[in-house]
């Protein structure tokens, strides 16, 4: 009897390691496999596209609450509008803090507010969001600088937003500032030097680098980013 009840235990230890081992290899594996889909080789220009066009490898859906539903279609990702803030976070550790470039080509197809705002890292510990169409379609900016939302601090800039038209949103920073962009239109210039940055609590869950709207709908055909030197 005590014989037998030995053998059951070496079995099923040696069964319980085989298990083991096959999920983690399995995980790595799996691991692996969104790594190389997402952090893909730089092209010509440096530029690391995030965004497959296939799906939403390497992102993940933050829990804002009453978020819209993201889907991946013929290559353009749709963040359907939600009760209030919808969008996605890179799953991944965010390859650069400083010197880096993102570029984001969005569009609005229905809703009046942000549509593809862009949280980024600033240094080691600092975020913002880069603001596009918020209050009601029109301010653009940096949410927060020194506790100052995009509009109530001195990035604020007002600039007309229109649905169904595609737009280059981009993000550039730099050691001593922080640039933003719409398509030619230099919108943000802030020293970095002299002020804090952070996020509202609304877009938290996009840290370290994400995607978000607000009461509307959003396409993406594209986000990349490099490194600038």
């Amino acid at each position: 009897m005590k014989s037998r009840k030995n053998l059951f235990i070496l079995i099923f230890g040696i069964l319980f390691s085989v298990l083991f081992f096959q999920c983690q290899l399995v995980g790595a594996q799996t691991e692996d496999t969104v790594s190389s889909a997402v952090l893909a080789k730089p092209d010509a220009d440096g530029w690391i596209s995030l965004f497959n066009g296939k799906d939403l490898s390497g992102w993940k859906i933050p829990p804002f609450g009453g978020e819209g539903e993201v889907t991946v279609e013929d290559g353009i990702m749709t963040i359907q509008m939600g009760a209030m803030v919808s969008g996605i976070a890179f799953d991944q550790a965010f390859p650069f803090k400083t010197n880096y470039e993102v570029e984001v080509e969005a569009m609005r197809t229905m809703g009046f507010d942000f549509y593809s705002a862009i949280t980024f890292p600033i240094g080691e510990k600092g975020y913002s969001t880069f603001i596009n169409g918020g209050w009601g379609g029109g301010v653009f900016g940096l949410s927060c600088v020194n506790g100052y939302d995009a509009s109530e601090n001195e990035t604020m800039e007002l600039v007309q937003t229109k649905n169904d038209v595609w737009n280059v949103f981009r993000v550039r920073v730099y050691e001593d500032r922080i640039e933003c962009w719409r398509d030619d239109q230099k919108i943000v210039n802030c020293p970095r030097e002299g002020n804090e940055f952070s996020t509202r609590f609304e877009v938290e869950y996009t840290q370290p680098f994400g995607i978000s709207n607000y009461c509307s709908e959003t396409k993406i055909k594209s986000i990349r980013i490099r490194e600038l030197k």
